[in-house]
């Protein structure tokens, strides 16, 4: 890891590996992290992407866990499907995620199966019928609305990635990883494979007929069939990854693939012309509504739209520009369409403006508090602050005054908060976070760790081995010599003098005099620190990359490693007792210990999101946060083990709060927080 980078790309880049995708999403990732050699690095990961994603999600997700932002969840979704009625609906996504809505997209439930993977593509047939595939040969069908989902036996563990049927409903097919085939004649309860001729890995398959089918994948795939697949043709009109396929009649085709590849043939894939939209965005999925009307979604977070049938096409801007992975039509002008973050949107215009039918923020969430049970605050990226008066059921936006990413926050009492953020940002509020000024703090660097031992005296740390103090409430800082250049990521005070810092290549900086100095504490660790907490004078746990975990029972003075659990990053961790200590990190771990660090169990979880920051108050009060706006509050006791109410708040002890807080209101409402306006459902006249 460099340490002259931002830890907030850092941690992004050293989870790439770790994440739920599905194979556009694989291949956006590839592009980000090596433009030169997309498609190579596309059709490495694809394979072991999927593999992963299974296993991750076989163990990892559990009942326990509600979604508290986004709503009606934020795991990503794969797919999104609605029935001829135009109000039952099913989306599905990672992390075992499936939605059921039955009006139109305005309101959503979440639904189980017993699987436990990762869900590619589904289909609706009706208001009560519809079939999921999914990782490992996974197929699902429903015949009551998705109330039980029935698992269908197959021969094959390959990965399928899309399902589609014809009119009626009884033939259908699937395709998945090395160009494996799989058809239904009876509305999905049996399969049979069938014979592609090609080891390419399908991604999508569009069906005009029972005899007409067309499916698209890697290295340009397009094969056609006319015989209802006894016989696949093949042809290549591109040289990339293809994303999307819709077969208009039974000789016109239209493609999409990466690098604004779009490809029409008017002959059955006999021969093709490559349409210039003047673009090199990656396409994710196509849509014809009819033979004229059709739509595309691009990683730029653009809709193009046809009226001719594919031959010539026009970009249309989705507010925050979202990548929308799938999307579909039931008529020209009724449309839904689903991404990252869980989020989901709708269009009555035939996609020139879409609607949010999803809640609450997607930027991530880098820090978490509260202050009692029902009052708590959020931070994230750019410039994003959230209140909730009510334990999280409802986050409430405040207005910030900045667009820098916020990374820490700090408070004394229950008035006092303070949040530390990029650029040398430092907000404060007197007023329990009502509205926020400014601090001036004479640096430029990115502060990630804040904490005050004082409502006067504070301290805040971040890059380049940056350290600054204010004994002003944090009107004004000064720089305090640190001799390091590490970055440098959390700052915790356990009395008035002595405090502890922790930051990269095992830096471990601890002062005896207030901050007036600080001295290294010698350590045989190069990997990253990213979180410090102390549940007394004595005791605490710090984590970090590669699931380093830390123990001290001297203050922070001398560590000890810990055996840990998991080799993924761990972001957060909260010391609740001298023996007693939860952490969280990558692919939404969630690790508890009740004997000291002895031994650490892992918590199930019902997302693989990235988790920065935790908030434990006792029993079931536990929230955690983290990518893409997600936070999560417990909803069952931990089962790992008996965990102890804290019964004072976390050393520092700050200054004790009232009984009970009064409700904190934004002195300025966001009433546009720049995000896709929410849909609302048309009242029908009386």
């Amino acid at each position: 890891m460099i340490a002259s980078k931002r830890p907030v790309i850092l941690r992004e880049n050293q989870s790439k590996m770790h994440k739920i995708f599905t194979m556009s999403s694989i291949r956006n990732i590839c592009v980000h992290l090596h433009p030169s050699a997309a498609r190579v690095c596309a059709m490495r990961l694809l394979v072991s992407a999927f593999v992963f994603t299974s296993i991750v999600a076989a163990q990892r997700v559990g009942p326990g866990w509600v979604w508290q932002n986004p709503l009606p969840q934020g795991n990503q979704l794969n797919s999104i499907s609605f029935a001829k009625d135009k109000l039952s609906g099913y989306a599905v996504g990672t992390d075992n995620s499936i939605l059921y809505t039955k009006d139109g997209g305005f309101t959503w439930q979440r639904q189980a199966s017993m699987e436990n993977v990762s869900f590619s593509s589904v289909f609706a047939m009706d208001a009560r019928n519809a079939v999921i595939v999914g990782a490992r040969g996974t197929i699902l069908i429903t015949d009551n609305g998705g109330e039980f989902w029935r698992s269908v036996p197959t021969e094959t563990r390959d990965h399928l990635a899309s399902v589609t049927f014809v009119s009626g409903n009884q033939i259908g097919w699937t395709v998945g990883t090395y160009g494996r085939i799989l058809k239904t004649t009876d509305g999905g309860r049996s399969w049979k494979q069938q014979n592609s001729g090609v080891q390419e890995h399908l991604s999508k398959i569009s069906a005009l007929d029972e005899m007409n089918a067309s499916a698209v994948g890697s290295n340009g795939m397009v094969l056609v069939t006319n015989d209802g697949g006894e016989s696949w043709a093949s042809s290549k009109p591109c040289d990339v990854p293809m994303n999307g396929v819709s077969m208009l009649d039974q000789k016109t085709l239209v493609v999409i693939g990466n690098g604004g590849c779009i490809a029409r043939s008017p002959n059955g894939g006999n021969s093709w012309q490559r349409i210039n939209i003047f673009s090199r965005a990656d396409l994710l999925s196509i849509c014809f509504s009819d033979a004229k009307n059709g739509s595309v979604t691009d990683t730029n977070g653009l809709v193009w739209l046809t009226g001719d049938g594919g031959t010539t096409w026009l970009p249309f801007n989705v507010r925050t520009n979202p990548r929308l992975v799938s999307h579909c039509f039931i008529d020209k002008y009724t449309g839904w369409a689903v991404g990252e973050n869980g989020l989901i949107v709708r269009t009555d215009d035939g996609g020139y403006s879409w609607k949010r039918l999803s809640e609450g923020g997607r930027e991530d969430v880098n820090d978490l508090v509260f202050l009692d049970d029902e009052i708590g605050f959020a931070v994230g990226t750019n410039g994003r602050v959230w209140i909730t008066n009510d334990g999280g059921k409802l986050w409430i936006p405040v207005f910030s005054s900045v667009e820098s990413n916020l990374n820490s926050i700090g408070y004394f009492g229950d008035d006092k908060i303070w949040i530390a953020g990029d650029a040398g940002t430092v907000l404060r509020t007197n007023n329990g976070g009502s509205s926020w000024g400014k601090g001036i703090t004479g640096v430029d660097d990115d502060l990630l760790g804040i904490a005050f031992v004082s409502d006067r005296v504070g301290f805040a740390v971040g890059a380049n081995g940056t350290i600054i103090r204010t004994t002003t409430g944090g009107a004004y800082w000064e720089r305090v010599e640190s001799s390091t250049r590490n970055w440098l990521e959390d700052v915790r005070f356990v009395t008035d003098t002595k405090g502890v810092i922790v930051g990269d290549k095992g830096t471990i900086l601890v002062t005896l005099d207030g901050g007036e100095t600080w001295s290294a504490v010698k350590m045989n660790l190069k990997e990253n620190l990213y979180s410090v907490s102390f549940s007394d004078e004595l005791n605490g746990f710090a984590v970090g990359a590669d699931g380093i975990i830390l123990r001290t029972r001297d203050g922070g003075l001398s560590w000890q490693d810990q055996e840990s659990p998991v080799q993924l990053n761990l972001f957060a961790v909260t010391a609740i007792g001298p023996d007693q200590a939860i952490a969280v990190g990558e692919q939404g771990t969630v690790i508890v210990t009740t004997n000291g660090g002895e031994t650490w169990e892992q918590e199930t979880n019902i997302t693989t999101k990235i988790l920065q920051a935790l908030v434990f108050r006792g029993g079931e009060k536990l929230w955690i946060a983290g990518k893409g706006g997600s936070i999560l509050k417990r909803i069952a006791p931990l089962t790992p083990g008996k965990i102890n109410t804290p019964k004072l708040p976390p050393v520092l002890r700050n200054a004790a709060p009232r009984s009970k807080l009064k409700p904190r209101l934004p002195a300025i409402t966001i009433t546009d927080d720049g995000d896709i306006p929410v849909a609302v459902p048309t009242k029908k006249p009386v």
